[in-house]
């Protein structure tokens, strides 16, 4: 994703505190928390500062907060070349709440607004979280918290794959597209978007994620287990990999121009995506753009039923370590989430 890729070796530590300009008096919130890298081993859940909203900044009481293996893999340590944390540091990136502090030069938010945003920064899971004014969107109105703390990092992730790495148009595509790990959080999201653009849609899972896959609305279902599972399929214009760095395996499937984009790019595609200026088949990597705008269109599709976001499963915020053990299982069908509640309790 963006911001994971760029920033060069010299790049400025990540943390909940790193954006901030200060703290309120001597108040606390509940947050989860680590001090080291690690697995879910490492997290704690207890007190932590409660943050002030700085210049172009909201503070959001926090309903909910979505789970991502970005969030395990930094906290192992896995980007820390690239964008080292900075200690103590809260998990999450996606956020959904209500705001109830503004900062200054915020004018299109304020307290009381429901809404959900992709962070900037780690911080959600916690009572509050600070966020950039300019990445948040307006939950709509019948929007469960719980799914709109689930769909801002996935959702952008697979809008921004198929519409800007795959060249898909928003309406009346033609493209044929094989969506790798269709089940997933990225994944069963990118089903239905690729399919509310008007593409073919092909999706790969489990035997057992079958029936969800297709009921997502993908044209047609393949079974991964099955030996030579992609022998009789026609050439694809569009190989959305969600689940591997492997363009070897998957560039021969594609028609002459076609492109494989990776949603976990790693040295494979990056090497490969440098031939690209050769012509012929192209590889990408996908680099998440936090916006506003993509978050606001995913909602509008939401709201008219072209889209939805399916759980599966919901932990307390007392639990993230088992969220994360979740997470890191590979078997989730849909999104992960942890339930923060209805309001944040302040404490001196």
């Amino acid at each position: 994703m963006r911001g994971f890729c760029g920033r060069g070796l010299l790049a400025a530590p990540v943390g909940y505190e790193v954006s901030v300009l200060g703290f309120v008096g001597g108040l606390r919130m509940r947050a989860a928390y680590f001090t080291r890298y690690g697995g879910p081993e490492i997290l704690s859940v207890g007190d932590r500062p409660l943050p002030r909203p700085g210049p172009g900044e909201v503070r959001v009481r926090v309903a909910a907060a979505g789970v991502n293996p970005v969030d395990w893999k930094m906290a192992s340590g896995h980007f820390r070349w690239l964008i080292p944390v900075r200690f103590p540091a809260i998990p999450g990136f996606d956020v959904a709440g209500v705001v109830d502090a503004v900062g200054k030069r915020v004018t299109t938010l304020r307290e009381g607004d429901r809404v959900h945003a992709r962070m900037t920064t780690l911080g959600a899971c916690a009572e509050y979280a600070i966020i950039k004014a300019d990445v948040v969107a307006p939950v709509p109105p019948e929007m469960p918290m719980a799914e709109a703390a689930a769909l801002p990092l996935a959702g952008m992730t697979a809008l921004q794959a198929l519409r800007d790495r795959c060249e898909m148009p928003l309406a009346n595509a033609s493209q044929r597209v094989l969506v790798v790990g269709a089940s997933g959080g990225v994944g069963h999201l990118a089903v239905q978007i690729a399919k509310t653009m008007g593409a073919e849609v092909v999706g790969v899972c489990s035997a057992r994620n079958v029936e969800f896959v297709t009921g997502l609305g993908a044209d047609s279902v393949l079974d991964y287990n099955l030996p030579d599972v992609y022998r009789e399929q026609r050439p694809f214009d569009c190989v959305l990999d969600c689940v591997s760095d492997n363009p070897d395996a998957f560039m021969p499937l594609l028609t002459r121009r076609g492109i494989y984009a990776a949603v976990l790019p790693g040295p494979k595609v990056m090497a490969r995506s440098l031939l690209n200026i050769l012509g012929g088949r192209r590889a990408r990597p996908v680099m998440l753009r936090r916006s506003g705008l993509d978050l606001r269109l995913l909602d509008d599709w939401w709201q008219r039923g072209l889209l939805r976001v399916t759980l599966d499963a919901r932990y307390p915020l007392d639990d993230v370590a088992a969220a994360w053990q979740r997470s890191m299982s590979g078997r989730t069908v849909g999104k992960i989430v942890v339930e923060v509640g209805p309001s944040g309790s302040l404490r001196e």
